[in-house]
């Protein structure tokens, strides 16, 4: 094992330590892990460093909301992936084009996976390829402010309308937002509003656990190639039977993992 492995190990075992037990000093973590104290307080000035510990005055090292966004947040996204590339390598290979899957970061929707690649009739667009999804006008962002829960997507647009949208400028928070998003709601997908990528159209759908939006997936198109309306009804029953088959392996996997444990 190279040291660099070494002291990861050691780190995420000091970690689980002090998340277990709600806090922890330098030696008790020390005796538990049959580690010098110099090591083990090196380890935890890390994780101090990294955000995902908090020491005190009495030297009583506790976990912060980092480790809980890294539980509920980054877990879940992989979680997500996981659960949806067999499926997505499917889908792409019947309706040929660009199928993509993105999580929520940043106020921004973050390309994870594409199998744009593999895509024959992939959409040759650098700036498609490299850059998030607007929140407010691409198919995977108006997906996720629709289905994730209220609170949230208050939250999101509030921001949004004092800052701005970083990848559509152009783009507002409006009075009518809200009300596309419950239409949204009503039909069970969003499709692309066409001003970042006017040669592209998508549609997309969220992938949900628990009430929760993990993901969201979409398949794209050249717009000139095949109208809105031809797309949506040729793209669409896979996209929701993609979507189904990803939610129902997340159930299933929740349902092994607990009967494991």
């Amino acid at each position: 094992m190279s040291d660099n492995i070494r002291a990861l190990s050691r780190g995420l075992n000091a970690l689980q330590i002090v998340c277990e037990t709600g806090g922890a000093t330098c030696g008790m973590i020390a005796g538990l892990l049959d580690l010098s104290r110099p090591t083990v307080y090196r380890l935890l000035g890390t994780l101090v460093e990294s955000g995902l510990l908090s020491v005190d005055g009495e030297k009583v090292y506790r976990p912060t909301i980092g480790v809980r966004a890294l539980e509920s947040g980054l877990t879940d996204k992989a979680w997500a992936l996981w659960a949806a590339l067999p499926t997505l390598t499917e889908l792409q290979k019947e309706v040929v084009w660009t199928c993509e899957i993105a999580t929520f970061e940043d106020y921004t929707m973050v390309r994870r996976d594409s199998m744009h690649l593999e895509n024959p009739f992939r959409i040759d667009l650098r700036e498609f390829d490299d850059r998030p999804r607007s929140m407010l006008s691409s198919a995977l962002g108006r997906s996720y402010l629709a289905f994730c829960p209220p609170q949230e997507a208050d939250h999101i647009l509030d921001h949004i309308e004092r800052v701005g949208d970083e990848v559509d400028p152009e783009a507002r928070v409006s009075a009518l937002t809200r009300n596309d998003l419950e239409t949204i709601r009503q039909r069970g997908y969003a499709f692309e509003q066409r001003r970042c990528y006017p040669h592209v159209a998508s549609i997309a759908a969220p992938i949900r656990y628990n009430g929760r939006v993990l993901a969201c997936i979409a398949v794209a198109w050249i717009a000139r190639a095949i109208k809105l309306e031809q797309g949506i009804e040729s793209f669409l029953p896979p996209l929701m039977r993609a979507r189904e088959e990803i939610e129902a392996r997340l159930v299933q996997d929740a349902r092994d993992h607990r009967m494991d444990h």
